[in-house]
């Protein structure tokens, strides 16, 4: 499967939550703890650059260190811009040709790391709408096929450490987004305001 438009279709998403957030509303808390609004943004950014350098067959490190993105003046902007270069990447690149991306630890094809990032974006969409108190309803669709990638996370990755924190149970009658998020290790019911 060609992940690419869900993936676009996840950061259009994205940068409306992006768009809406208020100056006052960096240095909230998020379901990402132990990051700030301001932080985790800094964490989605870095990522784009990072997933979009190893597309390219470029370091990651020169792109952008791990959770280290400047957002400068307007970071709604530099959000936008940091979703164009991981876009263009992506729809540039062979998506069976295998690639590293360190945090993941092994290479893996092209189409599987877009795949990771769609996850990714799907669930950091949530974590910032909650954070501010901002709408976030990704079609079924989408939220579908981030749960199917969910499934393919390690348990090595949900150590102390790992890129993921423990499955949260959320019941067998939550809907698909709470689902989404409970296997992306959320709260579904987290409320930091």
């Amino acid at each position: 499967m060609d992940f690419r438009s869900y993936n676009r279709q996840a950061l259009d998403l994205n940068q409306q939550v992006v768009d809406s957030i208020a100056e006052a509303q960096f240095d909230l808390p998020t379901p990402c703890g132990p990051w700030t609004v301001r932080e985790l943004l800094s964490h989605m950014v870095s990522q784009h650059l990072r997933f979009g350098a190893v597309a390219r067959g470029e370091d990651p490190e020169q792109a952008c260190p791990l959770d280290k993105a400047e957002l400068g003046e307007d970071p709604a902007e530099t959000f936008r811009a940091a979703s164009a270069i991981v876009t263009a990447a992506f729809a540039a690149g062979d998506a069976d040709a295998l690639v590293l991306l360190p945090e993941i630890g092994r290479p893996v094809p092209l189409g599987v790391l877009i795949s990771f990032h769609l996850f990714d974006f799907v669930v950091h969409g949530w974590d910032v709408a909650v954070s501010i108190g901002a709408p976030y309803a990704p079609p079924a669709e989408l939220t579908s096929l981030a749960y199917e990638v969910g499934g393919m996370i390690p348990d090595v990755s949900r150590v102390p450490g790992g890129s993921f924190a423990p499955v949260v149970n959320v019941g067998s009658d939550a809907d698909a987004l709470a689902k989404l998020l409970g296997l992306a290790g959320r709260d579904p019911l987290w409320r930091g305001l």
